[in-house]
């Protein structure tokens, strides 16, 4: 998992320097330097308190991906020539976010196993 959150965070910034040099709009190239990072301080994170970087990445991609929704709605429109790159944002995002989910629904699974299996103070033994 930590290295898709790194893998994302350059994914990420790459697009955005991509779709600065192609349409010249700052605020695409500062959203996606602002959510690249984001996702790299997540892994920076992840190294030392995983679940804290995992979590961290997961909420980034949420807001990435609820950003990006609109995109959507403008792909049928085909107006805008940034929708590509959202598309391809919310892609991403969306990627982090259920690999996230997962990772932190399989801790809380094993979690509960490991308290189902350590012996209680009132096991008598």
């Amino acid at each position: 998992m930590k290295g898709l959150i790194f893998a994302a965070g350059i994914a990420t910034t790459a697009l955005g320097f991509i779709a600065y040099s192609r349409l010249e709009d700052p605020a695409l190239l500062q959203g996606a330097l602002t959510l690249g990072g984001g996702w790299i301080i997540c892994g920076l994170f992840a190294l030392r308190a995983p679940w804290h970087g995992i979590g961290g990445a997961g909420v980034l991609a949420l807001l990435a991906a609820a950003r990006s929704a609109p995109a959507v709605l403008e792909l049928a429109r085909g107006s805008e020539p940034a929708t590509p790159f959202r598309l391809v944002a919310m892609g991403i995002a969306l990627v982090v976010l259920v690999a996230a989910v997962r990772s932190l629904q399989a801790e809380r699974a094993r979690r509960q196993r490991a308290g189902w299996e350590a012996p209680g103070p009132d096991s008598g033994g």
